[in-house]
């Protein structure tokens, strides 16, 4: 009996862990969703049409991310931009990430190009 609770614990343990590194993904996945989305209809319909999507995750969830990408790093990034120590695969998620954000905000290049010069 003591083997199977420990089996069953150990399972749990792994599910818990695999679920709390899924959501991590959903929410990257989800806020670069919203942003592709909200570039999507500033170019075809204009920005106040983009200003009204809805979108499934709020800005600061997004900073969130961007934050936990960030702390990885720790104190190497004091002083420097925090892309300048970040492996290139969390260097391109980063960057992703921050243009995600800027168009979840209204702003940014790629807004701006959609949005008034559509």
């Amino acid at each position: 009996m003591k083997h199977l609770t420990l089996k069953a614990l150990f399972i749990s343990a792994f599910a818990a862990v695999s679920l709390n590194v899924q959501a991590a993904d959903d929410t990257y996945a989800q806020c670069l969703a919203d942003a592709e989305t909200v570039i999507a209809t500033a170019k075809k319909d204009g920005g106040p049409a983009a200003r009204d999507v809805e979108q499934k995750t709020t800005v600061e969830a997004c900073m969130a991310e961007l934050s936990a990408i960030e702390a990885k790093y720790g104190d190497k990034t004091k002083g420097l931009n925090p892309s300048s120590v970040m492996t290139p695969e969390d260097r391109a998620k980063w960057a992703k990430l921050f243009d995600a954000i800027d168009a979840k905000k209204f702003t940014g290049t790629r807004y701006n190009m959609a949005s008034y010069y559509r």
